[in-house]
């Protein structure tokens, strides 16, 4: 019907140009000149086309062919978009180990931590640090460091709405989400389950946990692995916490006995002995995985102060109890010194839990007391300043990620800029991400106006800000 020439009962004589809905709709040119979509059942033919055009669709444009970069400009890529997040003061995870600086005492903490978990069965550190003094910044770091040593890491941050401090089974829940392992980028309970049950010892594993939630857990996941149905996911989201319909797991699971019970998993806010004795399992069951462990970090635990006085109580016996289970008899407290739910469950499924627990603590926020039950060398503190020779040596790597990034060539003239930062720094006027920050924008003022040098700037900051 294309082309055919056709009478509109309204608009008169036309010619069809177009059909759209399967031919329903015509799109139709008249000769007063009015282009209009028209029902084709409105319309008479008066004269059929004289060569019928099959309707076919549109064409597509062709997409762009990818282009294929050289090492160089791949460099250059990845520098620019490195530049651009320190715009914001944030460091991508890709360069953390390039762009620390000054850490050296604090590196030399977390070793010693990885050393104790893997010799003594678990650690703890408190990461002490103002806003914009670099503690998230620290976290990634300590995390990739972790990996480094053969880790799995679970991370957290801690907010009122979605992971509140005094509810551990959203903690929990957070936990199992986040999960990495070393050498992969896998994430989530998963990838562990897989390795448990391809170790050759795994009979023995599943002897040395018998009767126990984990017991359960491994058996019924080995025997439902190659289920097509959500079954399988119904019962790794009801061992990561996830908030699932008991009934259900238990109709579904492919091994049912009193020795293999499934039982759920409280949502209560005193159930901080059945998350801690989770966590200790699974960091227990890493080792027999092939990891050195499990590394837990839980940050902006400052949201402790914003909860009422029984949702602190709650907290505080979530955080002490965490950091019973990581320490075990090496620590100041007891599990007398702790609260049970009113079924209580044990804190530890075995002694040696291999769990390294790291929190970042505010301190001017009003927080857990800490100080009183780890001893001085677990608390990291997270300096304001750096030192002369740091920040000569951070300045000099983001001068050379700048310039590689804009493919630019000039003197170190911008290295400059150090001294005037470290004078802001000193008194307390800027932390260390506004350092970063300041120092990106002057290097791009300099790349931009030639005629505007480092010396001009920092010039300009020093009667801005001191």
């Amino acid at each position: 019907m294309i082309g055919a020439i056709v009478n509109h009962p309204l608009f008169g004589r036309g010619q069809v140009l177009e059909l759209r809905n399967a031919g329903r709709d015509s799109v139709v040119r008249f000769d007063n000149g009015i282009r209009a979509v028209v029902p084709s059942g409105m319309l008479s033919v008066l004269q059929t086309a004289e060569t019928e055009t099959p309707s076919t669709p549109k064409s597509f444009i062709a997409p762009r062919p990818e282009k294929t970069f050289t090492p160089e400009e791949a460099g250059r890529i990845e520098a620019r978009r490195t530049i651009e997040a320190l715009r914001y003061g944030l460091v991508p995870a890709k360069r953390i180990r390039e762009l620390s600086v000054g850490l050296d005492d604090e590196k030399e903490s977390l070793q010693r931590a990885f050393a104790n978990t893997k010799e003594h069965g678990g650690d703890v550190r408190v990461v002490l640090g103002e806003y914009g003094a670099g503690k998230s910044h620290f976290f990634e770091l300590a995390a990739q460091e972790a990996l480094a040593n053969n880790f799995i890491i679970a991370t957290t941050s801690l907010d009122l709405r979605e992971v509140p401090p005094n509810r551990p089974q959203r903690i929990y829940l957070s936990l199992m989400r986040s999960l990495r392992f070393p050498n992969s980028a896998e994430v989530g309970l998963t990838p562990l389950l897989e390795k448990i049950i391809a170790q050759p010892n795994y009979s023995e594993i599943q002897d040395s946990i018998r009767e126990t939630f984990f017991a359960t857990a491994l058996h019924n996941y080995l025997l439902m692995r190659d289920t097509p149905d959500n079954a399988l996911d119904e019962l790794v989201d009801w061992m990561s916490g996830e908030k699932v319909f008991i009934s259900d797991v238990r109709r579904n699971a492919a091994f049912k006995s009193k020795e293999f019970k499934i039982k759920s998993l409280s949502q209560l806010t005193t159930a901080a002995d059945q998350y801690c004795y989770l966590l200790n399992g699974w960091g227990w069951l890493a080792t027999h995985a092939g990891y050195a462990g499990l590394a837990v970090f839980i940050d902006e635990s400052e949201h402790y102060s914003l909860l009422n006085q029984r949702g602190q109580e709650r907290a505080d016996n979530f955080f002490k109890a965490l950091i019973y289970t990581a320490l075990g008899e090496n620590g100041r407290i007891g599990e007398n010194d702790l609260q049970h739910q009113y079924h209580s469950h044990p804190f530890r499924l075995k002694d040696n839990s291999h769990l390294l627990l790291l929190f970042a603590v505010t301190p001017s926020a009003n927080t857990f007391d800490y100080q009183r039950i780890l001893d001085e060398e677990q608390i990291l503190q997270l300096k304001k300043y750096l030192p002369p020779a740091a920040l000569d040596e951070l300045m000099t790597r983001l001068y050379v990620l700048h310039r590689q990034s804009y493919n630019y060539d000039n003197n170190g003239q911008f290295l400059d800029v150090a001294q005037g930062l470290l004078e802001c720094l000193d008194n307390n006027l800027i932390n260390l991400r506004q350092v970063i920050r300041l120092s990106v924008e002057i290097f791009d003022l300099c790349y931009a106006h030639k005629d505007f040098n480092a010396s001009q700037a920092v010039a300009e900051l020093r009667r801005a800000l001191l």
